[in-house]
């Protein structure tokens, strides 16, 4: 998602922070270099391309001449609007209808959480395909796509359920048993799946894939997660790291979907560290994965938590944005 953020130049030193835990965003942010007639024309240019305008809330902010009007521009041109709150104040009126963001305590983890499930719902309105945005026309040059017609091949309810969690609608299942390729790429393993799950139903599909990759170990397990870590157990893998200093690993969902024309796959990575042993009573390999930013594994940490930094909602989103852009979702 394309954000820009506004920013009074007292609060610069959050705003350095705050793009560490927005990395998976496109962040634009003026940095006072200049002023200017041409200056301006740049700041609403960017204005106008940006899916959110976050606003860090703070009484500098709230004075700076350049902050309010960044904001006025935001507001005609109906932009979601994200009010990030720095201090504990009077909130503005123009403000009051926006679901305010609080990072009073600083830039911690709780407060990480808050903003990006808060900038998430601004995503799922964004780009949420059966939900038409202002201004679209139906278009005779893009095929249409009924929510009836989509299926999501998986046996497994949990994924089910997480899906419909993070997209906010019912999902058709097809109870899809489909084996998996012997693949390090998860994409290729997930592209596979779907064309074999496409080949049953004749109709639009996706699947999931999800697998954890191990810097030190080149990515493996990668595609193969599944398949290596039922033998091996989550206390070897963690001992198997243990002669090695680099610990770095990636969480990677992949979302694969194939309507007999199209076939595309969608991936949202996360990094992270693998700890010296399990902690946590999370779901498949969660309890030996530690998000980049937090000191809890994901199978430590509420679900709130884990949806904020979810690997498998950046898969959504881009499947999300595909969507709107390539059908006449209806």
């Amino acid at each position: 998602m394309k954000i820009f953020v506004s920013y009074a130049h007292a609060d610069t030193a959050v705003m350095v922070e705050l793009q560490r835990v927005l990395d998976a965003h496109e962040v634009w942010f003026d940095h006072r270099l200049s002023v200017g007639q041409e200056w301006w024309a740049e700041i609403e240019r960017q204005i106008a391309g940006c899916h959110c305008f976050l606003l860090l809330v703070s009484p500098a902010s709230l004075e700076s001449e350049y902050c309010q009007k960044e904001l006025e521009h935001a507001l005609r041109l109906d932009k979601p609007v994200a009010p990030v709150m720095l201090h504990d104040m009077d909130i503005p009126s123009k403000l009051s209808k926006y679901q305010i963001i609080s990072l009073v305590g600083g830039v911690n983890s709780e407060a990480t959480v808050r903003l990006l499930n808060g900038l998430f719902e601004i995503e799922r309105q964004v780009f949420n395909p059966w939900k038409p945005r202002k201004g679209d026309l139906l278009s005779a040059d893009r095929p249409r796509l009924a929510l009836a017609d989509v299926y999501f091949a998986t046996t497994n309810p949990r994924k089910k359920q997480m899906y419909e969690d993070i997209l906010n609608v019912e999902l058709q299942t097809a109870p899809i048993d489909v084996k998996d390729i012997q693949h390090v790429d998860a994409g290729e393993v997930a592209l596979d799946k779907v064309l074999k799950a496409y080949d049953i139903l004749k109709k639009p599909v996706f699947v999931d894939h999800s697998a954890l990759a191990i810097r030190a170990w080149g990515g493996l397990p990668g595609g193969l997660t599944t398949s290596f870590l039922v033998p091996m157990g989550l206390n070897n893998i963690c001992k198997m790291l243990h002669p090695f200093e680099d610990k770095h690993a990636d969480s990677i969902s992949v979302i694969a979907f194939m309507d007999g024309y199209l076939r595309r796959k969608f991936v949202g990575v996360v990094p992270g560290e693998i700890p010296p042993a399990p902690r946590g009573d999370g779901y498949s390999w969660n309890n030996i994965f530690v998000p980049a930013g937090f000191s809890k594994t994901l199978g430590e940490m509420s679900e709130t938590e884990i949806l904020s930094i979810s690997s498998r909602r950046r898969a959504v989103i881009e499947f999300m944005r595909f969507l709107q852009s390539n059908y006449e979702v209806i």
